[in-house]
Formats: C-alpha cells, sequence, structure tokens
C-alpha cells in the first residue's frame, strides 16, 4: 500500500524525529550584521581590534575609517574589510567574527496550509546552529491534510526556493531541509488534487490525491470502512464535463478473490461512496441537490 500524505498530529511528529537527525547547519556564515553587533576584526600579523556596529549600520576599523557593514554577511564584511584595507597593507589577511549579537528581533513569516500560520520570531543568535524550515513548520504545529507539499516555496528577497516538504516529512529526507534568513517568507499552499471518500468509512471528507491511488488506498487513508460498510456495493463518481459517470466496485471480490480490477485506478477530483446497511444508496446520492452540492464543497 503506498504512503499516504499525513494529517497535522501525525506529521508533527514525524518532524520531531526529523529534526532529532539533522545535523545543524553553521549559522555563524549565514548570520546578517546589523546594529548593536559587537564584532572582532583581525588582520594577521597586523592587528586585532573589535568593532561594534552603530545605529548607521557602520563600524571603524584602523586606517580605513567608518565602513557601512548594515545587512551583509560575516563573509561579506570579511571581503569588504579586505578590500578597504588593500591600499594600506599588502595582501591583507583579514578574519571578522561575532563576539556578541544584538538582541535584535529578527521574524520570519509561514503561511498557507499549516495549523498555526503567522510571524516567528527567529530565537536569538546561536553560533553553532541556524534555524531550519523543519524547525518552524514544527513550530507552527505541523502541516494541515491539504497542504501541497511537495510545492512549498520561500520567498527571500528577489528570489523564491522551492522546498520540497514531502521529502522532508514524509520521506524523512534532511538534505530537503532549507536555512531560513530573516525576513523569509515560507508558503506551504493548497493541493488541488483531491478525491472525497463519503459514507461508510470512520473519516470521510476530502484526501490528498496521488498519482496511482486506488480505492483501497483511500479507504485506508479515511480510516477503513465503518462495520455496516457495504464493500460489495461502493460506488466511484468521476465527473466527465458536465454529466457524472458512475463505476461500481466490489470490494468483497478484491479482498476474499484477489480480484485486482475491483480496486480502481483514481483520478483527481473523484468521489468514492461506501454506503451502509439501511442508509442512503449511491444513486440516491446522486440524485440529492445537497448530496451533489456537499461533493462540489469539499473539492474546492
Amino acid at each position: 500500500m503506498r504512503p499516504r500524505m499525513m494529517r497535522g498530529g501525525a506529521a508533527a511528529l514525524v518532524l520531531g524525529l526529523v529534526l532529532m537527525t539533522i545535523v545543524p547547519s553553521t549559522k555563524a556564515q549565514d548570520y546578517t550584521v546589523g546594529p548593536g553587533d559587537a564584532l572582532d576584526i583581525s588582520v594577521l600579523g597586523e592587528w586585532n581590534a573589535p568593532a561594534v556596529v552603530d545605529p548607521d549600520g557602520k563600524i571603524v576599523i584602523p586606517l580605513a575609517g567608518e565602513i557601512p557593514v548594515a545587512g551583509l554577511t560575516l563573509p561579506q564584511v570579511t571581503e569588504k574589510v579586505t578590500a578597504v584595507l588593500k591600499p594600506f597593507i599588502r595582501d591583507p589577511q583579514v578574519m571578522v567574527s561575532i563576539r556578541q549579537a544584538a538582541n535584535r528581533k529578527q521574524f520570519v513569516y509561514l503561511l498557507g496550509q499549516v495549523l498555526h500560520p503567522g510571524a516567528y520570531e527567529i530565537p536569538g543568535y546561536e553560533v553553532q546552529k541556524q534555524w531550519t524550515v523543519a524547525e518552524l513548520i514544527a513550530v507552527a504545529g505541523g502541516p494541515l491534510p491539504g497542504a501541497a507539499l511537495p510545492k512549498a516555496i520561500i520567498m527571500r528577497k528577489d528570489t523564491s526556493i522551492p522546498v520540497d516538504l514531502e521529502q522532508l516529512i514524509i520521506e524523512g529526507n534532511a538534505s530537503a531541509n532549507v536555512s531560513l534568513s530573516a525576513g523569509d517568507v515560507v508558503i506551504v499552499p493548497e493541493s488541488k488534487n483531491k478525491v472525497v471518500v463519503m459514507g461508510g468509512v470512520v473519516k470521510p471528507g476530502p484526501y490528498l490525491f496521488r498519482e496511482g491511488d486506488h480505492v483501497v488506498d483511500v479507504l485506508s487513508a479515511a480510516g477503513g470502512p465503518t462495520p455496516k460498510a457495504m464493500l460489495s456495493n461502493i460506488g466511484v463518481v468521476r465527473l466527465e464535463g458536465a454529466k457524472p459517470s458512475v463505476k461500481p466496485v466490489n470490494l468483497d471480490k478484491f479482498y476474499k478473490s484477489a480480484d485486482a480490477a475491483q480496486n480502481v485506478t483514481l483520478q483527481a477530483g473523484d468521489v468514492v461512496y461506501v454506503p451502509e446497511q439501511g442508509g442512503m444508496g449511491f444513486g440516491e446520492l446522486l440524485g440529492s441537490l445537497n448530496g451533489l452540492a456537499y461533493i462540489f464543497l469539499l473539492l474546492k
């Protein structure tokens, strides 16, 4: 049986396991310098000097004087200091590090199909560790059932970074985990590919469709049939143009006689109805305007 997209609680649990196995990335090189940060700047064989970023985003160093550094990473500051010292020192070997980070609030933003979307403050600066998309989504309670996990993106300034959250959350692939920077906007879109399971199942409702899904797959995702479910009389409705077509499915034959033809391959937008003993039959449901309206609402 093929794996299904997980609901929020299960996905959050897997996120926790993923976070336990991920080796933290180095944050020092990605940290963005800003007012109030205390830097250590050393030039090999020449001098070592502390430098505090002033409210205008500048530092003062020997020989070169004021240098604007706000918004730069440490490697970029190193490159800039090296460039301004070249007229004074032959081939300067510059090292820049953080002595103490300012207590500045920095935020990332999470939008879309997660339990708690919104603005999240990045935890205080830590040289050994950088906040990642997995940590952000875990803090936000995990993805919702309707999330299109493979199609998440990070908007960063003028660029967009694709993130396959299915690889990260479902498959546990730590290489899909992306480090975050202040101001990033993480978007988890809603999947448009759904099937609806109705009637005699434990958890009726819309479910994400994955290419190659069969009737048995979506029934399993819906918690399985109820004791009163009539597995021999299942119907799959498929909208073809303006007219729905109905394909009968007899899962009793599938389970008892291994009749694979009964385990119908589904398409996005299909509705699987499992009638219950004494309940509404599939034909009656289709004949009901309320029933059809409910189906279309679930598929939106």
